[in-house]
């Protein structure tokens, strides 16, 4: 009996950003083409928001094609301590990491945060991510990212 054939899709490319890049992103992309997507998976632990990643192929090539989007397969939520969401302690935790062309994630640092529990938190959970690797002309590449990570209270969203 012959097996069905497997549907193979490609993985999706990410929208190319079209807003103005803010001081993080410069200081990071230096200048290269990058690209965005949301994931729109709040934490489990916050009452909602996506996480932004921004991201470009790590070297700095200025070779033709464009670059696929890393998808993600693991994803780890960061713990959410229950006395910072009694006190209402939220904000957007701001990542640099490497997603590698095996889809790991390397390197992952704080450039901007809020609370040290927080962005210790964030970091962690970033380094236990595991993605399908981003692609150009269908091979593996390093990855730049900067990444947004929102921490909300579900009383931000009642008191509005």
């Amino acid at each position: 009996m012959a097996r069905p054939s497997r549907l193979s899709l490609p993985p999706p490319k990410a929208a190319a950003l079209v807003d103005e890049p803010n001081a993080v992103d410069q200081s990071v992309f230096r200048g290269r083409k990058y690209y965005t997507m949301a994931l729109n998976t709040p934490n489990l632990t916050s009452a909602g928001g996506s996480w932004i990643f921004r991201f470009a192929e790590r070297g700095g090539t200025s070779r033709a094609g464009e670059v696929t989007a890393p998808i993600a397969v693991r994803e780890v939520d960061p713990a959410y301590p229950a006395d910072l969401i009694r006190d209402n302690i939220q904000g957007v935790v701001i990542l640099y990491a490497i997603i590698r062309a095996d889809g790991t994630v390397a390197e992952v640092k704080v450039l901007e945060g809020f609370d040290d529990r927080l962005d210790e938190n964030a970091r962690k959970a970033l380094s236990g991510w595991h993605f399908v690797p981003g692609t150009r002309d269908g091979s593996p590449v390093d990855l730049e990212a900067v990444v947004r990570i929102p921490f909300r209270t579900k009383w931000s969203f009642y008191s509005h």
